[in-house]
Protein backbone atom coordinates (compact mmCIF):
# COMPACT_ATOMS: atom_id res chain seq x y z
CA UNK A 1 0.00 0.00 0.00
CA UNK A 2 1.50 3.37 -0.75
CA UNK A 3 1.65 6.65 1.35
CA UNK A 4 -1.36 8.24 -0.46
CA UNK A 5 -3.33 5.03 0.15
CA UNK A 6 -2.20 4.87 4.20
CA UNK A 7 -3.13 9.14 4.47
CA UNK A 8 -6.34 7.96 2.62
CA UNK A 9 -7.68 5.14 4.57
CA UNK A 10 -6.47 7.68 7.88
CA UNK A 11 -8.88 10.18 7.24
CA UNK A 12 -11.58 7.74 6.06
CA UNK A 13 -11.46 6.10 9.40
CA UNK A 14 -11.08 9.92 11.19
CA UNK A 15 -14.16 10.79 9.22
CA UNK A 16 -16.41 8.32 9.99
CA UNK A 17 -15.10 8.30 13.82
CA UNK A 18 -16.24 12.56 13.49
CA UNK A 19 -19.89 10.70 12.02
CA UNK A 20 -20.05 8.90 14.78
CA UNK A 21 -20.07 11.08 17.47
CA UNK A 22 -21.93 13.16 15.63
CA UNK A 23 -24.37 10.67 15.66
CA UNK A 24 -24.02 9.69 19.58
CA UNK A 25 -24.60 13.42 20.08
CA UNK A 26 -27.39 13.78 18.42
CA UNK A 27 -29.11 10.33 19.76
CA UNK A 28 -28.22 11.89 23.32
CA UNK A 29 -30.53 15.25 22.39
CA UNK A 30 -33.71 12.93 22.81
CA UNK A 31 -35.23 11.47 25.40
CA UNK A 32 -38.42 9.27 24.90
CA UNK A 33 -41.21 8.27 27.81
CA UNK A 34 -42.78 5.03 27.12
CA UNK A 35 -44.59 2.14 27.24
CA UNK A 36 -43.73 -1.83 26.83
CA UNK A 37 -46.49 -2.80 24.30
CA UNK A 38 -47.87 0.36 23.13
CA UNK A 39 -47.77 0.11 19.54
CA UNK A 40 -47.64 4.08 19.16
CA UNK A 41 -44.35 4.10 21.30
CA UNK A 42 -42.95 1.07 19.42
CA UNK A 43 -42.99 2.80 16.49
CA UNK A 44 -41.50 6.19 17.14
CA UNK A 45 -38.59 3.89 18.67
CA UNK A 46 -38.81 2.27 15.35
CA UNK A 47 -38.52 5.59 13.87
CA UNK A 48 -35.34 6.08 16.22
CA UNK A 49 -33.68 3.23 15.07
CA UNK A 50 -34.42 4.37 11.36
CA UNK A 51 -32.53 7.57 11.46
CA UNK A 52 -29.59 5.69 13.10
CA UNK A 53 -30.23 7.97 16.76
CA UNK A 54 -29.98 5.09 18.83
CA UNK A 55 -28.46 5.56 22.14
CA UNK A 56 -31.53 8.25 23.17
CA UNK A 57 -32.03 8.71 27.14
CA UNK A 58 -35.31 7.48 27.82
CA UNK A 59 -37.85 5.98 30.36
CA UNK A 60 -40.22 3.30 30.36
CA UNK A 61 -43.39 3.55 32.39
CA UNK A 62 -45.36 1.76 33.95
CA UNK A 63 -48.81 1.57 32.64
CA UNK A 64 -50.14 -0.93 35.73
CA UNK A 65 -48.76 1.51 38.10
CA UNK A 66 -50.60 4.62 35.72
CA UNK A 67 -47.04 6.30 35.55
CA UNK A 68 -48.14 7.66 32.03
CA UNK A 69 -50.16 9.55 34.45
CA UNK A 70 -47.66 11.11 36.92
CA UNK A 71 -46.32 14.68 37.37
CA UNK A 72 -43.22 14.38 35.28
CA UNK A 73 -45.54 13.32 32.57
CA UNK A 74 -48.36 15.09 32.68
CA UNK A 75 -46.03 18.56 32.56
CA UNK A 76 -44.78 17.02 29.20
CA UNK A 77 -48.42 16.20 28.23
CA UNK A 78 -51.58 16.86 29.79
CA UNK A 79 -53.58 14.34 28.04
CA UNK A 80 -51.32 12.20 30.28
CA UNK A 81 -50.11 9.94 27.37
CA UNK A 82 -47.43 8.04 25.85
CA UNK A 83 -44.97 8.21 23.77
CA UNK A 84 -43.78 11.40 25.08
CA UNK A 85 -40.71 12.85 23.12
CA UNK A 86 -38.46 15.74 24.14
CA UNK A 87 -35.74 17.02 21.47
CA UNK A 88 -33.49 20.12 23.72
CA UNK A 89 -36.10 21.63 24.91
CA UNK A 90 -38.56 20.44 22.28
CA UNK A 91 -41.51 18.75 23.41
CA UNK A 92 -43.58 16.20 20.74
CA UNK A 93 -46.53 14.09 21.74
CA UNK A 94 -48.16 11.90 19.81
CA UNK A 95 -46.86 9.05 17.93
CA UNK A 96 -46.82 10.51 14.17
CA UNK A 97 -46.01 13.56 14.65
CA UNK A 98 -42.62 12.61 16.34
CA UNK A 99 -42.47 10.26 13.80
CA UNK A 100 -42.71 13.03 10.79
CA UNK A 101 -40.69 15.45 13.41
CA UNK A 102 -38.07 12.91 12.89
CA UNK A 103 -37.55 12.49 9.29
CA UNK A 104 -38.09 15.85 8.58
CA UNK A 105 -35.50 17.01 10.62
CA UNK A 106 -33.27 14.23 10.08
CA UNK A 107 -33.70 13.49 6.25
CA UNK A 108 -30.64 12.99 5.55
CA UNK A 109 -29.54 11.19 8.36
CA UNK A 110 -29.53 7.11 8.71
CA UNK A 111 -32.90 5.48 6.00
CA UNK A 112 -35.08 7.82 4.29
CA UNK A 113 -38.58 6.95 5.70
CA UNK A 114 -40.56 9.40 3.22
CA UNK A 115 -40.05 10.21 -0.17
CA UNK A 116 -39.25 13.96 -0.78
CA UNK A 117 -38.89 13.78 -4.46
CA UNK A 118 -38.85 11.41 -7.22
CA UNK A 119 -42.20 8.88 -6.70
CA UNK A 120 -45.23 11.58 -5.52
CA UNK A 121 -47.35 8.19 -5.56
CA UNK A 122 -45.11 6.58 -3.10
CA UNK A 123 -45.14 9.32 -1.01
CA UNK A 124 -48.78 9.68 -1.24
CA UNK A 125 -49.34 6.44 -0.06
CA UNK A 126 -46.98 6.61 2.60
CA UNK A 127 -48.57 9.74 4.13
CA UNK A 128 -52.09 8.09 3.51
CA UNK A 129 -50.97 4.39 5.53
CA UNK A 130 -49.44 6.47 7.88
CA UNK A 131 -52.74 7.90 9.19
CA UNK A 132 -55.18 5.10 7.87
CA UNK A 133 -53.24 2.49 10.42
CA UNK A 134 -54.89 3.51 13.52
CA UNK A 135 -58.08 2.38 12.30
CA UNK A 136 -56.24 -1.25 12.87
CA UNK A 137 -55.92 -0.11 16.49
CA UNK A 138 -59.42 0.96 16.73
CA UNK A 139 -60.98 -2.61 15.78
CA UNK A 140 -58.13 -4.18 17.86
CA UNK A 141 -59.12 -2.37 20.58
CA UNK A 142 -62.81 -2.53 20.21
CA UNK A 143 -62.17 -6.47 20.50
CA UNK A 144 -59.98 -6.70 23.50
CA UNK A 145 -61.57 -4.16 25.24
CA UNK A 146 -65.49 -5.83 25.17
CA UNK A 147 -63.24 -8.94 26.28
CA UNK A 148 -61.54 -7.38 28.87
CA UNK A 149 -64.62 -5.75 30.32
CA UNK A 150 -66.67 -9.02 29.86
CA UNK A 151 -64.45 -11.83 30.12
CA UNK A 152 -66.72 -13.79 32.48
CA UNK A 153 -70.08 -13.29 30.71
CA UNK A 154 -69.08 -12.68 26.82
CA UNK A 155 -72.30 -12.18 24.46
CA UNK A 156 -71.44 -13.36 21.12
CA UNK A 157 -74.30 -11.07 19.96
CA UNK A 158 -71.97 -8.11 21.04
CA UNK A 159 -68.83 -9.43 20.43
CA UNK A 160 -69.59 -10.56 16.92
CA UNK A 161 -69.80 -7.20 15.25
CA UNK A 162 -66.87 -6.14 16.67
CA UNK A 163 -64.68 -9.16 15.60
CA UNK A 164 -66.34 -8.42 12.20
CA UNK A 165 -65.26 -5.27 11.81
CA UNK A 166 -61.78 -6.24 12.71
CA UNK A 167 -62.01 -9.17 10.47
CA UNK A 168 -63.12 -6.45 7.78
CA UNK A 169 -59.78 -3.99 8.82
CA UNK A 170 -57.46 -6.81 8.47
CA UNK A 171 -58.40 -8.09 5.35
CA UNK A 172 -58.07 -4.67 3.63
CA UNK A 173 -54.43 -4.31 4.64
CA UNK A 174 -54.01 -8.01 3.44
CA UNK A 175 -55.41 -6.55 0.16
CA UNK A 176 -52.84 -3.62 0.52
CA UNK A 177 -49.69 -5.89 0.69
CA UNK A 178 -51.06 -8.06 -2.06
CA UNK A 179 -50.58 -4.90 -4.35
CA UNK A 180 -47.83 -3.33 -2.95
CA UNK A 181 -45.25 -6.39 -2.03
CA UNK A 182 -42.50 -6.39 0.29
CA UNK A 183 -43.51 -3.50 1.87
CA UNK A 184 -46.80 -1.62 3.03
CA UNK A 185 -46.50 1.74 0.90
CA UNK A 186 -44.57 0.84 -1.93
CA UNK A 187 -40.98 0.08 -2.89
CA UNK A 188 -39.19 0.38 0.43
CA UNK A 189 -39.42 0.65 4.11
CA UNK A 190 -41.26 3.42 5.02
CA UNK A 191 -42.81 5.54 7.96
CA UNK A 192 -46.03 3.62 6.91
CA UNK A 193 -44.20 0.20 7.91
CA UNK A 194 -42.64 2.01 11.30
CA UNK A 195 -46.27 2.58 12.16
CA UNK A 196 -47.66 -0.85 10.57
CA UNK A 197 -45.44 -3.66 12.12
CA UNK A 198 -46.00 -2.88 15.55
CA UNK A 199 -50.11 -3.85 14.99
CA UNK A 200 -49.05 -7.03 13.18
CA UNK A 201 -46.98 -8.04 15.93
CA UNK A 202 -49.58 -7.33 18.52
CA UNK A 203 -52.09 -9.48 16.60
CA UNK A 204 -49.36 -12.85 16.32
CA UNK A 205 -49.17 -11.40 20.59
CA UNK A 206 -52.50 -11.93 21.04
CA UNK A 207 -52.66 -15.08 19.38
CA UNK A 208 -53.80 -14.97 15.56
CA UNK A 209 -52.40 -17.22 13.63
CA UNK A 210 -51.89 -15.10 10.46
CA UNK A 211 -50.92 -17.77 8.15
CA UNK A 212 -54.54 -19.12 7.70
CA UNK A 213 -56.77 -16.23 6.70
CA UNK A 214 -54.18 -13.56 6.11
CA UNK A 215 -51.37 -14.61 4.16
CA UNK A 216 -49.60 -11.77 2.85
CA UNK A 217 -49.64 -9.88 6.46
CA UNK A 218 -48.32 -13.57 7.67
CA UNK A 219 -45.14 -13.08 5.19
CA UNK A 220 -45.25 -9.28 5.79
CA UNK A 221 -44.39 -10.24 9.44
CA UNK A 222 -42.03 -13.27 8.83
CA UNK A 223 -40.02 -10.43 6.56
CA UNK A 224 -39.66 -7.59 8.61
CA UNK A 225 -39.75 -9.32 12.49
CA UNK A 226 -35.47 -9.55 12.30
CA UNK A 227 -34.86 -5.99 11.06
CA UNK A 228 -32.51 -4.27 13.10
CA UNK A 229 -34.94 -1.41 14.54
CA UNK A 230 -37.43 -3.84 15.50
CA UNK A 231 -35.48 -6.03 17.12
CA UNK A 232 -33.66 -3.15 18.95
CA UNK A 233 -37.17 -1.83 19.83
CA UNK A 234 -38.66 -4.67 20.28
CA UNK A 235 -41.16 -4.59 23.49
CA UNK A 236 -39.21 -6.41 26.49
CA UNK A 237 -42.10 -7.57 28.01
CA UNK A 238 -43.39 -9.54 24.83
CA UNK A 239 -39.89 -11.44 25.14
CA UNK A 240 -40.34 -11.94 29.21
CA UNK A 241 -43.79 -13.38 28.56
CA UNK A 242 -46.04 -16.17 26.91
CA UNK A 243 -47.93 -15.28 24.27
CA UNK A 244 -51.88 -14.92 25.29
CA UNK A 245 -54.75 -16.03 23.14
CA UNK A 246 -57.94 -13.30 22.82
CA UNK A 247 -57.63 -13.04 19.17
CA UNK A 248 -57.43 -16.94 18.75
CA UNK A 249 -60.70 -17.33 17.41
CA UNK A 250 -61.41 -14.06 15.99
CA UNK A 251 -62.35 -16.43 12.43
CA UNK A 252 -64.21 -19.47 14.50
Amino acid sequence: MSVGSDHNTAVHVKNNHRLELLIVKMASEFFLYWGSGSSPCWRVMITLEEKGLSGYGNKLVSFEKSEHKSEDILKLNPRGQVPTLKHGDIVINESIACMLYLQCTFKDKGNSLLPCSGNPAFKARVLQRLMEVNNIQSAVRGVMMYMRKNKDNIDEAQLGPLKEALRTELKRWDDYLKETGDYIAGPSFSLADCAFFPFVAVLRRQGLDLSKNLPNLSKYYEQHKDRPSIQASWPPHFKETPDQDNLAKLYD
